[in-house]
């Protein structure tokens, strides 16, 4: 898709770093981003982290998308989706699910209880044939232009193409972007912050939202 400032195209080897940027960028706003790296802010392990997440994108997510600027070539938006096919839910014991090893540069309760909430929002949908959207970022100063307009045009289109709905796990920031646009809430965690940071500094709850849209 291509407008008079900006293009929405597949996701090409060449973004990949512009993505990571952005995205790196973007997880850095969030309260709980403080929380989850050791040695905040740690730029250079961030960087890495996120810049790793979108490594194949280009190849194995062949429906996400790189928003460019027509005049400069900058990229400035990025939306992961992805169509992911029903699974059964898994009969073993909450003991006999392996943790996975995780990386030393994570504060691990942190990360562990965010795992774990991934993992509870998932269970209302992995049953059924959907799209998920991962990621959906534009740069600050190119908001409230209709990108993320253009973009949710887009994955709505893919989901009513294919007959199926779309799921998210909503960050506190973007949470009322989904609601917009008539996603209904599935299931949500809250983490108190508090725990895990000094006294007094001001973290409470954070909330990761899961959301549904039907075609």
């Amino acid at each position: 898709m291509t407008t008079h400032s900006y293009t929405i195209r597949a996701v090409e080897h060449s973004d990949i770093p512009a993505l990571g940027e952005l995205l790196h960028t973007s997880k850095l706003a969030l309260t709980i981003n403080r929380l989850l790296f050791k040695n905040w802010p740690n730029e250079a392990v961030q960087r890495q982290n996120y810049l790793g997440a979108l490594e194949g994108i280009d190849v194995d997510s062949p429906e996400s998308r790189t928003v460019v600027d027509n005049d400069t070539g900058e990229v400035i938006g990025h939306l992961a989706l992805n169509r992911r096919r029903p699974v059964e839910k898994p009969k073993q014991s909450q003991g006999d699910i392996k943790k996975p090893v995780l990386p030393d540069f994570f504060a691990p309760q942190v990360v562990t209880a965010v795992l774990e909430a991934v993992a509870t929002i998932s269970e209302e949908v992995k049953t059924f044939d959907r799209y998920e959207i991962t990621y959906i970022v534009v740069k600050p100063e190119y908001r409230h232009r209709g990108i993320g307009k253009d973009l949710m045009d887009y994955v709505f289109n893919q989901a009513r193409s294919a007959g199926v709905p779309v799921a998210v796990s909503a960050e506190p920031q973007i949470y009322e972007f989904f609601k917009r646009y008539d996603f209904h809430d599935t299931k949500h965690v809250d983490f108190d912050l508090a725990h895990w940071a000094p006294p007094y500094s001001g973290f409470g709850i954070f909330r990761l939202a899961g959301l549904i849209w039907h075609p």
